[in-house]
């Protein structure tokens, strides 16, 4: 299964690779000053229950799963909606705006031994932790006070209470890594021996001559990026302790494409469980995952994506919407989550639940395979197999007089698919891809070939090193939108601002709170067996939408 994922993902010069951990990038110390100046960098991290807490200040939502309440007035709302750090600021410092001020919430400011005396008079001791979950439940101060009706009151359990006042002890010493008034320090993960070495290097040249050139420049508001670079590992669990090092040693405020494919649970979670943002990382398998995992962007679609657009498209061709549907795939790994995928938007669509065959990869059996689903009346198939599967299946469905619609991952098919499809099957084969040469425009060129020639950088595995110069666009444009005081957390906020954001080399980006794959979807074409080559079949079809094109 390991060497069939490295087949399909290199074709897309995406892979993994076998090394130990190297870092380069930015100028070089001496080991007593690296070590010194790490050392006065280095920030503690928050300590499980102040992430939990910080989850309650700043997005509303409990660790626990347990639904937080917010009262303004009469009205119950979910406390999302009202998180503190809307009105009283990241660091909890208070903010002034529309006639209105809500107060600074730190625990030094909180605690102070004089009390407080506010705008409008009213007087109050010291808060405590007792204090505060009443203010913060009921509304009343440590006087017994009303205090304001704007002040929304919260409605958490006594746990919870306990999370977010540890969170508040912290919140003014909280540093994000990486992060300084003259530096951004940035990571990527990267193969650099084995086999696809050199797509590893190829996506490096670009990371590295973008990230020079920008701080040619002068940086994003006066900060130089730094990029340090973790090399793969031999298997996921190698990966994700190189990429854990880098994050932790290094102390890398965000990940900036490189490869997570073979690795793609493993590194999704570690993005997660640190709370840095991963932005762009090359594979076929996005990691969405329930709750939504907030910290990890992905540019292209993956294979569950591009499966879900090919069944829309069908499902808009009534024709199509009338035939029964048979879904035929490889156990275990990509192909399995692309069909449990298809399954779900089948039965979404519509169609009664499809007939389905699993076998294992290597052992194909056409000829016993196509009998029985000509014989069950299957008029549409999705076939997620192995390369060179799919061409088995076609050319014995055609021997048996059979020509069912055929619908295909590009990704997973073969590169001669094209010119060996018979003649019978003429515009009865649609294929899924993540991005086409239209999606390339001339200023997105031009700008590649620019930095190309001012870096002289080896052109190479082009396809990676567009995916990788995309990723470095969207954490540049990201980092602008956030503003001087960017954060982890508001560098995430301003991407799920993205809207039709055209990188000009990939299809137009979108993300948002509940979204986090930007091209959710696929062109879909289909194969012209005159001339033997890809024609477009349905254009962009969204994976989200039951109907077809965005």
């Amino acid at each position: 299964m390991v060497n069939g994922l490295k087949q399909h993902v290199a074709r897309l010069a995406f892979g993994l690779s076998v090394a130990s951990i190297v870092f380069a990038g930015g100028p070089r110390l001496s080991a007593p000053a690296k070590r010194a100046q790490d050392a006065a960098e280095k920030p503690r991290g928050l300590t499980p229950q102040e992430r939990r807490g910080k989850s309650i200040y700043r997005r509303g939502e409990s660790a626990s799963g347990r639904e937080l309440t917010a009262i303004i007035g009469e009205m119950d709302v979910p406390a999302s909606t009202l998180a503190c750090a809307g009105c009283h600021g990241a660091r909890a410092e208070g903010k002034t705006g529309g006639g209105m001020a809500a107060g600074d919430l730190t625990w030094p400011h909180l605690t102070k031994s004089h009390g407080h005396t506010h705008p409008t008079g009213r007087k109050h001791g010291p808060y405590d932790e007792t204090s505060f979950a009443r203010a913060t439940a009921d509304g009343v101060d440590p006087a017994g006070n009303e205090m304001i009706v704007a002040m929304p009151r919260y409605k958490m359990s006594p746990e919870d209470m306990a999370d977010l006042v540890a969170y508040l002890k912290r919140v003014e010493m909280e540093r994000d890594p990486g992060l300084t008034e003259e530096r951004i320090r940035i990571g990527t993960i990267l193969p650099a021996a084995g086999a696809l070495a050199e797509t590893g290097a190829a996506m490096k040249d670009v990371l590295v001559a973008y990230f020079d050139d920008l701080n040619s420049r002068g940086g994003i508001y006066n900060r130089k990026i730094e990029l340090r670079v973790a090399d793969a590992g031999a298997d996921a669990a190698a990966t994700t302790a190189n990429a854990r090092r880098l994050i932790r040693d290094e102390q890398v405020f965000a990940l900036i494409g490189g490869i997570s494919a073979g690795a793609d649970p493993e590194l999704a979670a570690l993005a997660r469980d640190e709370e840095i943002p991963f932005i762009g990382p090359a594979t076929l398998w996005p990691q969405i995952g329930l709750p939504l995992n907030r910290h990890v962007f992905y540019l292209l679609p993956g294979v569950a994506e591009q499966g879900r657009a090919l069944v829309n498209f069908a499902a808009a061709k009534p024709q199509m919407l009338k035939s029964r549907v048979a879904l035929v795939h490889t156990e275990g790994g990509i192909t399995a989550a692309a069909a449990a995928a298809v399954e779900t938007q089948v039965k979404e669509s519509g169609w009664t639940l499809p007939v389905k065959h699993a076998y294992a990869r290597g052992r194909f059996d056409a000829a016993q395979l196509v009998p029985r689903l000509k014989q069950q009346g299957a008029g549409v198939v999705f076939f997620l197999g192995t390369e060179g599967d799919e061409l088995r299946f076609i050319k014995e469905a055609a021997a048996a007089d059979w020509a069912p619609n055929v619908f295909l991952l590009g990704v997973l098919s073969g590169r001669d698919l094209p010119r060996a499809v018979p003649p019978s099957f003429k515009d009865r084969i649609f294929l899924s891809f993540p991005s086409v040469p239209a999606d390339i425009t001339p200023s997105g060129i031009a700008e590649f070939r620019a930095l190309h020639e001012k870096h002289k950088f080896a052109s190479r595995h082009t396809a990676s090193q567009l995916a990788a110069f995309s990723a470095a666009k969207i954490f540049v444009e990201g980092i602008k939108r956030a503003g001087r005081d960017v954060s982890r957390d508001t560098l995430i906020t301003a991407l799920e601002g993205f809207y039709n954001f055209e990188t000009g080399l990939t299809p137009r980006l979108t993300f948002g709170p509940k979204r986090r794959v930007g091209a959710a979807g696929a062109h879909i074409m289909m194969i012209d067996t005159v001339k033997g080559e890809y024609a477009a079949a349905g254009g962009w079809v969204s994976a989200n939408r039951r109907s077809a094109n965005e």
